[in-house]
């Protein structure tokens, strides 16, 4: 059984209409039966053969927005999926290149802690400002925080952590060691800093970029 990656993806564009005719089919593909990913290539026009070249049909929606979203001339909306093991991005990269003349972008933020993946494509903080997560559990209570910088990561574990002496000079691993001398492991103490990488090398095993 496959371990899921957990991804959160925003689509948006100039073109309300592409990007509308674009919603209504993802929407239609998240709300059918069977695979989500093999149906909205199919709502696409595309063939068995050429969708299961890209597709994994372990991968499904878990959520969509039912909606556009609108901020100063740029629509947008959201949607959820797990995927087996990593990313899965390339379908979406191919019907937004042959369907709609890449005039939709996308960024998301992808979640695989066993594979150690994080991802976060939104560079600029547009919809995804989260670029550090922290994972831990501590006096018998687990956390999971989020945090656009990490001055703030920094901040968070001096709050949390105060016998421990740690700066934003520290590195993530530097961290990590200073907070496991005051853990409690036999507790179940355990501490994971993670910065979100702005790039991942998707879709390679199937030859789509």
């Amino acid at each position: 059984m496959a371990n899921y990656c957990s991804n959160s993806i925003v689509f948006y564009s100039k073109d309300k209409t592409g990007l509308s005719r674009f919603l209504r089919k993802v929407y239609a593909a998240f709300d059918s039966i069977g695979s989500g990913f093999y149906n909205l290539m199919v709502l696409h026009g595309y063939k068995n053969r050429e969708i299961l070249s890209v597709i994994d049909k372990r991968d499904s929606f878990t959520n969509c927005d039912s909606r556009l979203e609108q901020n100063e001339g740029t629509y947008s909306f959201r949607v959820d999926v797990e995927t087996a093991w990593e990313p899965h991005m390339a379908m979406f990269y191919k019907i937004i290149r042959e369907k709609y003349s890449d005039a939709i972008r996308f960024v998301y933020m992808a979640e695989e802690c066993g594979a150690e993946i994080y991802v976060n494509t939104d560079k600029e903080g547009m919809y995804f400002p989260e670029h550090y997560m922290i994972d831990c559990c501590h006096n018998g209570e687990y956390l999971k925080e989020y945090f656009d910088t990490y001055q703030e990561a920094i901040g968070w574990v001096k709050s949390e952590y105060t016998g421990i002496d740690v700066s934003e000079y520290n590195s993530l691993k530097e961290v990590e060691a200073k907070v496991e001398t005051v853990s409690d492991f036999d507790m179940g103490d355990f501490f994971n800093f993670h910065r979100f990488e702005p790039e991942y090398a998707y879709g390679e095993e199937r030859g789509v970029a």
